[in-house]
This record gives structure tokens, sequence and C-alpha cells, in this order.
């Protein structure tokens, strides 16, 4: 199979990257809310761009 293809990195990174970007920006906006769970929702964003990073390295790269 190849991974190496534009359609797979648009898949694998791109779409997730924009979704890890929207989690962690609804974290910092609670965040300045004084909201309590602002802290998780940047914690799982975080969490999930090194999702996206190891997917990287590890099946595209």
């Amino acid at each position: 199979m190849n991974l190496t293809g534009p359609g797979t990195t648009y898949i694998l990174l791109v779409i997730p990257a924009l979704f890890a970007g929207a989690v962690m920006v609804q974290g910092i906006y609670k965040i300045i809310r004084h909201e309590s769970d602002g802290k998780i929702a940047l914690g799982f964003g975080v969490l999930f761009c090194l999702l996206i990073l190891a997917a990287y390295f590890l099946f595209i790269k």
C-alpha cells in the first residue's frame, strides 16, 4: 500500500490536523472564559496533534 500519495497525506494529516486545531482553539476559548473543562479540551487537542505527528513519522515518512 502506497502511503506517500497526496490523497493519503490529505486524509491522514490535513483533516485531522484541522480537527485538532479546532479542539485546541475551543480549549483556549474556554480557558479565557474561566470554564472548568477548558484545560481538558486543550489537552485532548495537543494529544491529538501528537498522534498525528506520530502517524506521520511512523507511516508516511
